[in-house]
């Protein structure tokens, strides 16, 4: 079997793009692999599919590519039997999941809450090769409630051993859970830091998702370090979010103790990605108080 030049390569991704297998689908397509990043989430692999035209006449190569497609996605989808068994079987594989509303088909999620500017928390079924999002159906069928208990639980199973620090500024990468722990994060912060993340956290913390893979967060303790902390957690988070195949947010929020949503309260300004690049603020009055109490403790 021979190798296709980076001409051919770029003509299969340009068939790739206009498949009809992705139809009703939301996908990026990229030099080694497709992201599928709607209804479903899945990573399908352009190795096959470059094999499966390497060797025929250009004329055949869009049958070979629809062919080859619709193959692969069959094998990573076909079938989910246990959401047609008892709940107790779902419950290990269940995690909730942060996702963005744009592009997303939120008719079918309707029982999904808004949880921070533009992000949706879902529920996901974990399979060996793909994500699946569960849908309203599914939801009812098994109860909201004990899907959504069992999904907070497995994301406290999601982080890595070992956090990376700048500063007081933790950077997690991990898997395609990490960010949604956001969603736990009182938990992470006392994995982190040995804090109480919900009795000793009465300032809250900066938190971030630039992508599904990467969480930034920042436990407040005074203004000083606040300050800083905003700035190097809006940067980062600008420079993960516009790498990112499939971002999530390029914001820096404020997570509250006893709340179920995250204030968005900066962002990088456009085109700056290096630390100490302009940040755009919007503080909502609640965020201004506890600023203006940080700075009458120093002094």
């Amino acid at each position: 079997m021979r190798n296709l030049t980076p001409a051919e390569e770029d003509k299969v991704r340009n068939l790739v793009r206009r498949s009809p297998a992705f139809i009703g689908m939301r996908v990026a397509v990229h030099n080694e692999h497709v992201a599928v990043l709607a209804p479903e989430e899945l990573e399908v692999g352009l190795g096959p599919v470059f094999n499966a035209v390497a060797d025929a006449p250009p004329a055949e190569w869009p049958t070979l590519v629809d062919e080859c497609l619709t193959w692969i996605l069959r094998a990573l989808t076909d079938g989910s039997p246990e959401l047609d068994g008892p709940t107790e079987a779902l419950l290990s594989r269940v995690y909730a999941r942060l996702r963005p509303i744009a592009g997303s088909p939120t008719q079918w999620w309707t029982y999904a809450r808004e949880v921070a500017p533009g992000l949706l928390m879902v529920l996901a079924l974990d399979h060996p090769h793909h994500i699946s999002i569960l849908t309203d159906e599914q939801v009812s069928r098994h109860g909201h409630d004990r899907l959504l208990e069992a999904g907070l639980d497995n994301l406290c199973t999601q982080l890595p051993d070992t956090f990376a620090m700048s500063d007081e500024v933790y950077i997690v990468s991990g898997g395609d859970y990490v960010a949604s722990a956001a969603l736990v994060l009182p938990w992470v912060i006392e994995s982190a830091t040995g804090v109480d993340g919900i009795n000793d956290m009465d300032n809250g913390a900066l938190v971030a998702m630039p992508d599904h893979n990467t969480l930034i967060f920042h436990p407040i303790t005074t203004a000083s370090r606040l300050h800083h902390a905003l700035t190097e957690t809006a940067t980062l988070t600008a420079e993960r979010h516009n790498e990112a195949e499939n971002p999530l947010s390029a914001y820096v929020h404020w997570w509250q103790p006893g709340t179920g949503y995250l204030e968005a309260v900066a962002h990088a300004a456009p085109d700056d990605s290096t630390i100490g690049a302009d940040v755009v603020t919007s503080y909502p009055p609640a965020f201004m108080d506890l600023l203006t109490n940080l700075a009458a403790e120093q002094h």
